[in-house]
């Protein structure tokens, strides 16, 4: 089985507010990572959120994710990532995606690819790459499960990137959406612009 797991229980400090639920066309932003992962080849996906994010969870229930409540979030991101993987089973897990919940751009197709290039059993992890520029999600080969089980801090699955580059399977895409999440409001003025104009061309 092949696990989706969406971090959504960052506090956004640099935006200053609740960016997940930032307009971007006809819905929120968590609303497109959320599709995207619905209409993958997945066998069932998680939404990591903060307690208090009342509206996140609905929206998330509303897409049919399993929702996983991280009260210990100011920790670091590891705290949701541990979460996440301790809700998933490790018997029949074949791998799990980490996907960011402020990537709006992200959508069905690097998904698709990224499973495309996956062998199941060769404790792979599927990286996608824009021009030699590593993004996200990532796909970890469920070997890796302990091993992000034991992550402590605002520490992510980069480090075993770094650490196991010979296990790393890149995957060359040619947009920059696998590293265009939102971080300030700079970030979401240009993703804004980069969607109206792929909304005129019909490609969203």
């Amino acid at each position: 089985m092949i696990y989706g797991i969406i971090l959504a229980a960052g506090e956004g400090k640099r935006m200053g507010k609740v960016k997940l639920t930032l307009p971007l066309g006809d819905k929120k932003l968590i609303e497109w990572v959320l599709q995207a992962v619905k209409l993958a080849p997945l066998d069932k996906f998680l939404l990591v959120v903060r307690p208090e994010d009342k509206e996140i969870i609905e929206i998330g229930k509303n897409w049919g994710a399993e929702i996983v409540l991280n009260p210990e979030y100011k920790s670091g991101i590891s705290t949701s990532i541990r979460k996440a993987l301790s809700q998933i089973p490790s018997e029949d897990l074949e791998g799990f995606f980490i996907i960011l919940g402020d990537q709006p751009l992200i959508n069905l197709s690097v998904i698709y690819k990224m499973i495309r290039v996956f062998t199941p059993g060769k404790k792979e992890i599927v990286v996608p790459f824009y021009k030699d520029k590593q993004g996200n999600p990532v796909l970890f080969d469920g070997y890796w499960k302990e091993e992000l089980m034991n992550l402590t801090g605002d520490i992510g699955g980069r480090v075993l990137i770094k650490a196991h580059p010979g296990k790393v399977k890149r995957v060359k895409l040619s947009n920059e959406s696998v590293f265009l999440d939102i971080d300030r409001e700079e970030d979401y003025e240009k993703i804004k612009n980069i969607f109206n104009s792929l909304h005129k061309k019909g490609r969203i």
